[in-house]
């Protein structure tokens, strides 16, 4: 059975999702999800049907957009990696994530919550900026908040930037 993302999130989210199109400028890939966004963007972005089509891309961007994709991706430091590779150098990854809460609270609240309502293949047990930290990116904008119409485990989400980390060798 495929992953499946709340219907709930896609009313909730929109404003946001439109806030990052508009935002956007120079070449942008959006990793797809949703398409209610798209005529926000000036120019049309270049759009993954599959995030398992970013490795078959060509070339870099100047923004990437990344829209409740994380939670698809099995392992995060390919995805990264994959992100990284096609940003221009002076690029920014625009991300509207779910994230487990930071700290050892947060990993015990999303495990007692995962016990009772589990989430199947999607993966939510990831603090995101702290996953593009680790791997390449520089967080230069994020702000969190919570979906409190959806389960306790998908409710903390952030919305941020992030690019190039200067002082990390390649």
């Amino acid at each position: 059975m495929a992953p499946c993302l709340p219907s709930e999130l896609t009313v909730v989210l929109a404003e946001r999702r439109r806030a990052i199109a508009g935002a956007a400028t120079g070449r942008v890939l959006d990793l797809g999800g949703w398409s209610d966004h798209l005529r926000e963007y000036a120019e049309e972005p270049t759009m993954l049907g599959d995030l398992h089509e970013l490795g078959e891309l060509d070339g870099v961007f100047d923004m990437i957009v990344s829209l409740v994709r994380t939670p698809l991706v099995q392992d995060m430091g390919v995805f990264i990696e994959g992100l990284v590779g096609h940003l221009a150098p002076d690029g920014i990854v625009a991300f509207l994530e779910p994230t487990r809460r930071p700290g050892r609270a947060g990993g015990r609240r999303w495990f007692g919550a995962r016990a009772q309502r589990p989430f199947g293949e999607l993966h939510l047990d990831r603090d995101i900026p702290n996953e593009f930290r680790e791997r390449q990116l520089f967080v230069t904008d994020l702000h969190r908040f919570e979906v409190a119409s959806v389960a306790v485990p998908l409710r903390p989400f952030v919305d941020g930037r992030a690019r190039r980390n200067r002082h990390m060798p390649n």
